[in-house]
């Protein structure tokens, strides 16, 4: 089985993330503000740092995936 998300997969991922962390109460408005441009500008669906977090996280899944079928593998039947 494999799975594989997409670019807009990824970035609804990452807005899920990045939108209630800039919402704490501890953050200044300086760091509001940075984590803001950063998400608007640095992680567009269009620049390579999307680009590179989707290929990572595809790459993450695939890996843990592969590590699930070993250690089945590996597991005796009686357990």
């Amino acid at each position: 089985m494999k799975v594989e998300f997409s670019l807009e997969e990824v970035q609804a991922m990452l807005d899920a993330v990045v939108g209630p962390l800039s919402e704490l109460k501890g953050l200044s408005r300086t760091d509001k503000a940075a984590l803001r441009r950063w998400r608007q500008d640095g992680m567009r669906a269009t620049s390579a740092d999307m680009q590179l977090l989707t290929e990572k996280a595809n790459a993450d899944i695939a890996q843990s995936h592969e590590n699930r079928e070993a250690r089945e593998i590996v597991k005796p039947d009686w357990v």
